[in-house]
């Protein structure tokens, strides 16, 4: 008899997990299982931080989809899906066609500019690993400028770096940049005929909300913004920014901050593949969609629908958490063994097992239940949990041979 095929769209933190949890039945011959991703590789989004501050090397934080999935019988393809045809339960990466018995949708989001004028070209995302080595490139051009021009003002103007966006990723990405910023500067940057002041090199995390890491409890958020302060960070919060231009952001209030590196981390968007024009299912009625985040039932089925799951990001109702994401992928990859052997599906719900910030070396802030937590022993703990989230120790040893370096040697600063 045919084995039942799934599909997993998505090769990030929720359909990895689906597809790991499904390795069991693809070995017993019960099932096929299709991961289908972008890249060839899973990427440890929540460190891309570290690689665009010389922390971490790009390799480490990406792992090859077919070394983790090697001898589990799990097929991987490395594409990107064009559009889904309900009607014939078929997926197309361009003219490829590839059936399906069930579905899973894990397509993430991209950056959400919310069409603020000039940001899609003037400000750089950090959602990819090209994304952060393009930051790294950008900082260390910007240093290389500055040491050639011959006024202040001009050495301020390339050296004033702005992260728009105060969520997780924009807190971690402003506290990096400082310690990478201030001490490229001091150590590298200082010589008998030339020397780049302190004062010259800025810092400054923007955000519409009026206060860092709004989804975190008051404690983390204090915490957070202690640590900043500290660290050199201006902030500059409770304003939205009008306009980016190539030289610095507008904000709504009339203030303008220079600007020779603007990081835009304020938002992102789900992101869900088109339709087949053929399909007779409206798309509205296959997932009605909140804020571009398709509606989903209790266990996770897309509404409307018996053999579509939709999780991570592109699912509504919950944070766009990589922890999220991984908890739904089990309750998926539990409910689609059940749904194969006709068994009631069990509605998924989500218990957080805590959440940490990360605030430059040596420096961590979070909760685990109702304890409150930051300092040396927090960023320790925050290293280890996510040392372990990564599949194969070759990727542990690495990291933690890098993480080891930094305490030892300054970032590396080759621009490649």
């Amino acid at each position: 008899m045919k084995k039942p095929h799934i599909v997993i769209v998505g090769g990030g933190f929720g359909g990895m997990e689906v597809a790991w949890g499904l390795r069991s039945q693809v070995k017993q011959g019960k099932i096929a299982v299709t991961l289908i991703n972008v890249t060839n590789y899973f990427l440890f989004t929540p460190l891309l931080h570290e690689v665009a501050t010389g922390g971490l090397s790009a390799g480490s934080v990406a792992e090859p989809l077919r070394e983790v999935f090697a001898h589990t019988g799990i097929s991987v393809i490395q594409g990107e899906v064009t559009k889904v045809d309900v009607d014939k339960k078929t997926v197309f990466l361009g003219h490829h066609a590839i059936p399906y018995d069930i579905l899973v949708l894990s397509t993430g989001a991209s950056t959400n500019y919310f069409d603020t004028p000039g940001a899609l070209e003037y400000a750089l995302p950090l959602k990819t690993l090209a994304d952060a080595s393009a930051i790294r490139a950008r900082i260390i051009d910007a240093f290389e400028t500055a040491s050639l021009v011959t006024t202040s003002a001009e050495r301020k103007q390339l050296l004033s770096f702005v992260v728009v966006g105060a969520g997780a990723t924009g807190v971690e990405l402003a506290a990096e940049l400082a310690e990478f910023a201030f001490h490229i500067a001091h150590r590298y940057f200082c010589d008998r005929t030339s020397c780049i002041l302190h004062n010259e090199v800025s810092v400054t995390l923007v955000s519409a909300g009026p206060e860092l890491l709004a989804q975190f409890p008051l404690p983390t958020r204090l915490a957070a913004e202690k640590r900043l302060r500290k660290l050199g960070v201006q902030l500059r919060l409770g304003i939205q920014v009008g306009e980016v231009d190539a030289t610095g952001v507008n904000m709504n209030d009339g203030w303008r901050i220079p600007s020779g590196l603007t990081v835009w981390t304020a938002g992102v968007k789900a992101v869900l593949p088109p339709l087949a024009q053929s399909s007779t299912s409206a798309k509205a009625q296959l997932w009605p969609q909140t804020n571009n985040r398709a509606e989903l039932g209790p266990t996770l089925l897309a509404v409307n629908h018996k053999n579509i799951f939709i999780l991570g990001d592109a699912a509504n109702g919950l944070p766009m958490l990589a922890q999220v994401a991984v908890a739904q992928g089990r309750a998926v990859a539990n409910n689609i063994v059940l749904l194969l052997a006709g068994r009631p599906l069990i509605p998924f719900v989500y218990h957080s097992r805590g959440s940490f910030v990360s605030l430059g070396q040596w420096f961590a802030a979070g909760t685990i239940g109702k304890l409150n937590i930051h300092g040396r022993l927090t960023w320790w703990l925050w290293r280890t949990i996510y040392l372990f989230k990564f599949a194969s120790n070759k990727k542990r040893l690495r990291i933690v041979f890098e993480w080891t370096l930094n305490l030892l040697y300054p970032r590396d600063i080759t621009r490649l």
